[in-house]
């Protein structure tokens, strides 16, 4: 019991310098993934505009080509009128012009509806492309930064997590789990040594019978307050 106890210790050693080193990286990590889903998210929004665009020249240029074609059908009508004999003939030939003039009205309507969208859509791509490029921009910086502080820590970061994978596959993975829930609940700390008659996570009361046997290890003892795992010795942080 006293290896495991040790190994405990050892294993939180390890895991709070782990700490200490994504400590000094600071903000950086989440800093280049916000900036990251950042540029995929506004650079989908420009692709949509872009395509929205898109369609909206097609349709402008098939409006175009049916406001052409209705002018001509509307012209042709009106010539038609003076070439007519009887009343029926007359609005006959009235219900069709007055069939193209609708449809001159719908698409020039139309038309200049789609100019404004496509005005908008415009304006929004370029100020998209803006912002993507600032984002890019701070994207680089932030990424070189973090690069910077990962190259300086990889060495000593991947020994600690080599040395951190013998000790928890040596080690009982109830008490692993245990140790690591704790860890996870207490800021990093899932032991606490015991410094007079408290506990040193939580300063929590131990009974001196409790303590004598904490000190003997042979038995795997938690605080009853904190839950963090009870070892005699100092554990370096």
């Amino acid at each position: 019991m006293q290896k495991i106890v040790y190994a405990l210790i050892e294993l939180q050693e390890v895991d709070s310098r782990l700490d200490e080193l994504k400590e000094e990286r600071g903000d950086l990590p989440l800093i280049v993934e916000e900036l990251e889903n950042k540029f995929k998210q506004k650079s989908k929004e420009k692709e949509e505009r872009q395509q929205e665009l898109k369609n909206s020249k097609l349709r402008q240029r098939e409006l175009e080509l049916l406001l052409d074609e209705s002018k001509e059908k509307l012209q042709k009508f009106e010539e038609q009128l003076y070439e007519v004999k009887t009343n029926k003939e007359y609005d006959a030939i009235t219900a069709q012009t007055d069939a193209a003039q609708e449809k001159v009205n719908q698409s020039e309507t139309e038309l200049l509806q789609l100019d404004e969208i496509i005005t908008r859509l415009s304006g929004d791509i370029e100020t998209l492309g803006n912002e993507i490029s600032q984002i890019e921009s701070e994207l680089e910086e932030n990424k070189i930064e973090l690069d910077k502080k990962l190259r300086a820590t990889a060495d000593e970061e991947n020994l600690l997590l080599q040395e951190r994978k013998i000790i928890i596959d040596r080690t009982d993975p109830d008490l692993i789990k245990t140790y690591e829930m704790v860890r996870e609940a207490r800021g990093g700390e899932g032991l606490a040594h015991v410094e007079g008659n408290v506990c040193g996570g939580c300063h929590a009361y131990i009974p001196p019978q409790k303590i004598v046997e904490i000190k003997k290890m042979k038995k795997i003892y938690t605080c009853e307050a904190c839950g963090r795992i009870l070892v005699w010795h100092k554990i370096d942080k």
